[in-house]
């Protein structure tokens, strides 16, 4: 799991987003995905409308180009709203919300990490890497009858687990 020291419970209701302080790795991580990835999505632009090629000879690899573009923009998309929470309006009260969920997460196969009044954190290690470094959690903070959920992915530099 992630690191999420310092998580304000209060703060994350109110942006709708996770609210935690974040290591200077996953900030550099972070500017690099963004770096890497705009540049992809900028660079198909840059070979079309190069002044200096022959416009009469356009292929169709040039078109190619654009709809991988299309890639790029998804993984900043991605990366941008990977710590946004969503919600989820219930009937139920806070305790009922915290048995369905405890039995959701076992049915999937998930293990419970941590357990407090408000937040409820579940990992499970994904099947597609060779060892437990890849990890998914679902994070779910409750708030009365409202429960709030993301999904966070550890995996290698530039998270790219969560692209996905």
């Amino acid at each position: 799991m992630r690191n999420l020291k310092n998580l304000d419970i209060k703060k994350s209701i109110a942006k709708n987003k996770l609210v935690y302080s974040e290591s200077w790795f996953d900030i550099f991580d972070t500017i690099l995905l963004f770096v890497f990835f705009s540049f992809g999505f900028i660079c198909p632009f840059l070979v079309y409308y190069d002044p200096y090629r022959d416009h009469s000879k356009t292929g169709s690899e040039y078109y190619i180009l654009f709809f991988g573009s299309l890639f790029f923009v998804y993984a900043i998309y991605r990366k941008a709203t990977e710590k946004h929470l969503t919600k989820i309006i219930s009937k139920y009260d806070a305790e009922k919300n915290r048995t369905i969920i405890t039995e959701y997460c076992k049915k999937l196969g998930f293990e419970r990490a941590a357990n407090s009044k408000d937040i409820i954190i579940y990992n499970k290690s994904d099947s597609f890497g060779s060892s437990s470094l890849y990890q998914s959690s679902r994070i779910f903070i409750l708030d009365k009858n409202n429960i709030y959920i993301t999904m966070l992915k550890k995996g290698y530099k530039t998270n790219f687990p969560v692209l996905f």
